[in-house]
């Protein structure tokens, strides 16, 4: 048994953090407070990687690591990287209790953080198991928090669903000799496909984000009633860019910070070896990594026709987590299978990992910018254009990169994982390859929609200012390290 030291001690201190932030006197100051947990946490990380790079830990000595090996030595950074984001760039003067965070909601996604730091601490998948159902558990509890007294759907659905993931998990993995392989591949591969959101476990998925509901008259009405509520309200309304007056947050919605810090949770990746390990030699292996392949067209097709950019962005996530899941499945199962050259699929899983690393920063980065963007003006609605470049031109260009980067698009860091990933797919099925064409294609189409429909569609503004100083130097150190991973991405790469 390995125990990595680094991971155990920042997921204390983010503990610590918690404690701190929720004693907060207001969210400004919680807000402050939680950034520079994380950012310490960041600067811990680095000290520890950059020590072992130069050999001054004693490897190994007694089983006792500063970082795990292989895939698991970039995911505690990338995960307080993608906390950055969450703290840093959240807001707390929204009317909108989707894109508002309280003291408590920091603590939260300090506690989120801390689990997902934590899942590598040691080798064994317990770990992350342990970590996926504690961040669950916090996040469920927002979502009771945040429900709608006519009933707890959201936080009911969401519930259910990770509490028979882990179930059907822990027992697969505890149980295998009892329950014999097949019946342990199916337990382990159920709940990794609920944290993983792989069709059709993915209902879940929806309760965090989903769409805000007009009331009254407000999205129905259509964009000619826009405008003239736009007049009635006067030129500060909110009711201006595609944002029909009474749009609202979902009752039961889950803030986009303590949202981000869950998804950059490293779990469901560190699962997925055990679901290829118990795969290996079932005659339905493939057909998971299937459903992968389609999971991942999904989100890429639903983010395409997705009427608000919150539900927009959701989807993209849906469709890299499918990315994720088939290059790592697919390299994993049929890599050493004999199927396609020998070797090559394999190919498949290391661009995977990247793949995961990538997403988490990139994603959280136009989650957070996109939630901003909603705070100043509005949630962002495809009722008409919205945004005026010329007034929020950082927004813009930061929604526009973080998006891009994430999806894989040619000139970025992103476009190595695509490559290897397609690479190693289509030496094993081409088909499946073209698939994930489609789903890159369709979720960068998503970005672009966004990026014009609610920055660059009118000439007037509603006043809304660009990035502040706090939001400019997080978004700057976010896409300063993209870039120097797009110039070097070879560090990144897992020696598996």
């Amino acid at each position: 048994m390995i125990l990595a030291v680094t991971p155990l001690l920042v997921a204390i201190g983010l503990l610590g953090g918690s404690v701190a932030v929720r004693r907060s006197a207001d969210p400004r100051a919680a807000r402050a407070t939680a950034t520079w947990c994380v950012a310490v946490a960041l600067g811990v990380i680095a000290v520890a990687m950059l020590a072992e790079r130069l050999g001054a830990w004693p490897g190994g000595a007694g089983g006792v690591v500063l970082l795990a090996p292989g895939s698991g030595r970039w995911m505690p950074f990338v995960t307080c990287l993608a906390g950055l984001a969450a703290t840093a760039l959240a807001t707390v003067t929204s009317d909108s209790p989707w894109t508002s965070h309280s003291p408590r909601t920091f603590a939260r996604t300090l506690l989120v953080l801390a689990c997902g730091t934590a899942a590598t601490a040691s080798d064994g998948p317990g770990t992350a198991l342990a970590s996926w159902a504690l961040s669950a558990v916090v996040v469920w509890r927002e979502l009771v928090d945040a429900a709608d007294p006519s009933g707890a759907g959201p936080a009911r659905v969401f519930g259910l669903h990770h509490l028979l993931g882990v179930g059907a998990c822990a027992v697969g993995l505890l149980l295998p000799g009892p329950l014999g392989p097949t019946a342990a591949a199916v337990l382990v591969t159920f709940g990794v496909g609920v944290r993983q959101c792989l069709v059709p476990l993915h209902l879940w998925h929806g309760c965090l984000v989903g769409p805000g509901s007009p009331k009254g008259s407000g999205a129905a009405a259509g964009p000619g009633s826009a405008a003239r509520r736009s007049s009635a309200a006067g030129p500060g309304s909110r009711a201006r860019y595609g944002s029909p007056v009474g749009y609202g947050a979902p009752a039961g919605s889950v803030p986009p910070g303590l949202l981000v810090a869950f998804t950059a949770g490293p779990s469901g990746l560190l699962l997925l070896p055990e679901v290829a390990r118990l795969l290996h030699g079932q005659a339905w292996a493939g057909w998971v990594v299937a459903a992968s392949g389609v999971t991942a067209l999904l989100g890429a097709g639903l983010g395409l026709v997705a009427h608000d950019v919150r539900t927009a962005l959701a989807q993209v996530g849906l469709a890299l987590s499918g990315v994720v899941s088939c290059g790592a499945l697919a390299g994993s199962v049929f890599g050493t299978a004999g199927h396609g050259p020998a070797g090559d699929p394999g190919v498949a899983l290391v661009g995977a990992v990247l793949a995961w690393q990538v997403g988490a920063v990139a994603t959280g980065g136009a989650v957070m910018i996109a939630a901003a963007t909603e705070a100043r003006r509005g949630p962002m609605a495809l009722i008409g254009p919205g945004g005026c470049f010329a007034r929020t031109p950082r927004l813009a260009v930061a929604f526009l990169l973080f998006g891009l980067t994430a999806v894989g698009y040619p000139a970025t860091v992103g476009f190595v994982w695509e490559d290897l990933v397609l690479d190693g797919v289509g030496t094993w099925f081409v088909l499946l390859a073209a698939v994930l064409v489609l789903a890159v294609a369709g979720s960068g189409a998503t970005v672009m929609k966004w990026y014009f429909a609610g920055y660059t569609g009118r000439r007037d503004h509603v006043g809304e200012h660009d990035l502040t100083v706090r939001e400019f130097r997080a978004v700057t150190v976010l896409l300063v390290l993209l870039l120097l991973a797009q110039i070097h991405p070879a560090g990144l790469l897992p020696v598996l």
